[in-house]
């Protein structure tokens, strides 16, 4: 057979499945601690108040994911 021959598709175990949602759940907290580090960061090398550094955060985020998709 060739490189793509058909694999057979099986359901996830259940315990697969906790497996996999334990690592997105500390990936999505994980990401979600860099996220306020990151505007703490912000806040103190500004003066900024939070909202201010949260906002200029999300600006810089956007940027990069703009610049992420134009690279694509």
């Amino acid at each position: 057979m060739g490189l793509f021959s058909k694999k057979t598709v099986r359901e996830l175990t259940e315990a697969e499945e906790k497996q996999i949602k334990d690592e997105m759940r500390k990936q999505i907290l994980t990401k979600s601690e860099n996220d306020i580090l990151m505007i703490k960061q912000i806040r103190d090398l500004t003066n900024m108040n939070v909202g201010e550094a949260k906002g200029l955060f999300n600006q810089f985020r956007s940027e990069l994911y703009d610049s992420m998709a134009d690279k694509k």
